[in-house]
C-alpha cells in the first residue's frame, strides 16, 4: 500500500475579520472591566462633611496630628515647607526646614517629625522647629520621578513607620524605629495612593487616594476593610481620631481642610 504524503500548509497569519474580532474581543473585556470598577466605586458610602476650613497654604499634601488632636502638621508641594496648624485650618506656624519635593509628614510623639522628598525617594527626620537632624533613603524600583514616596505616619504601639508610594507600584511600605524597610505590601484598592495615618487604638490604617476620591480602613498589612467616597477635589492627606471617630482630609488643590465622622456617615 503507498502512503500519500500530505502537503504541508503553513499557518496563516491572523487577518483581515479575524483580527478585527480579536481587536473588538479585548476592547470589550477593558470595557467591562472598566464598568465594573466603576460601578463599584459608585456603590461607596459617600461621606458627607461636617464642617469645611479654608486654609492659607498652597498645595497642601499629607496630614498628622501633633502633639495633641487640636493641632496638624502638613505640608505644602510648591513652597515645600512644613505647617503647623488647628483643626479649623489656622495656620500656626511656618517651619524652618525647606526641602525638594515635599509629599508626606508625620509626628512620632517624641518631639520629632518625619517628612517624605517624593522625587529623592528619602524620610528627612526633623526637630520640631524644623532643623533636619538626619535623613534616611527610602528603596523603590525606579519609576515616573513623581509617583514615588507620597505619606507616612508613625504607630506608636509598635513603633513602626507605614510609609505610601504613590503609584508604579502602589506600595505600603513598612520599617522599623530606625525607617530600615522590613516588608512592602502591593496595594490594589484605588488609583493611587495619596496619604496615611495610623489608627493606634485599634492597630489599623486610613488611606486617602487623589484619584479615586475615597478613604480607606484598612489592616497593617494594607488589606481593604472598608472604602468611602469623598467629596473633595484631590485629597491628598489624611488624619484620623479614635477617640471621637473624627476623621480630616486636606485638599491639594481647594486649600481646604475637610471634617468627616465616620459614626455620621
Amino acid at each position: 500500500m503507498i502512503y500519500k504524503k500530505a502537503k504541508s500548509q503553513s499557518a496563516k497569519p491572523y487577518c483581515g475579520f479575524a483580527s478585527i474580532k480579536l481587536t473588538l474581543s479585548a476592547f470589550s473585556i477593558l470595557f467591562i472591566l472598566y464598568a465594573c470598577s466603576k460601578q463599584k466605586s459608585d456603590t461607596l458610602t459617600l461621606l458627607s462633611p461636617l464642617a469645611v476650613y479654608s486654609v492659607n497654604i498652597p498645595e497642601t499634601s499629607d496630614l498628622s496630628f501633633g502633639s495633641s488632636a487640636d493641632i496638624l502638621y502638613t505640608v505644602s508641594d510648591r513652597t515645600a515647607k512644613v505647617y503647623k496648624i488647628t483643626t479649623k485650618g489656622k495656620v500656626l506656624s511656618e517651619l524652618s526646614y525647606s526641602g525638594s519635593d515635599l509629599e508626606g509628614v508625620c509626628y512620632d510623639g517624641n518631639q520629632f517629625l518625619y517628612v517624605a522628598e517624593e522625587r529623592l525617594r528619602k524620610i528627612i527626620k526633623l526637630d520640631l522647629q524644623g532643623n533636619q537632624v538626619g535623613e534616611k533613603a527610602i528603596p523603590v524600583d525606579i519609576n515616573d520621578e513623581n509617583q514615588g514616596l507620597e505619606g507616612i505616619s508613625f504607630a506608636t504601639f509598635n513603633k513602626h513607620f507605614y510609609i505610601l508610594n504613590e503609584t508604579n507600584p502602589g506600595l505600603l511600605i513598612e520599617t522599623d524605629e530606625y525607617l530600615n524597610v522590613l516588608k512592602s505590601y502591593p496595594l490594589s484598592f484605588a488609583s493611587d495612593y495619596s496619604g496615611i495615618c495610623v489608627d493606634n487604638e485599634n492597630q489599623q490604617l486610613w488611606i486617602v487616594s487623589d484619584e479615586s476620591a475615597s478613604v480607606t480602613k484598612c489592616t497593617i498589612k494594607g488589606e481593604l476593610i472598608e472604602s468611602y467616597r469623598i467629596p473633595v477635589s484631590n485629597p491628598e492627606g489624611i488624619a484620623f481620631n479614635p477617640d471621637n471617630n473624627d476623621l480630616y482630609v486636606i485638599s491639594d488643590t481647594e486649600a481646604r481642610l475637610y471634617l468627616f465622622n465616620i459614626n455620621n456617615k
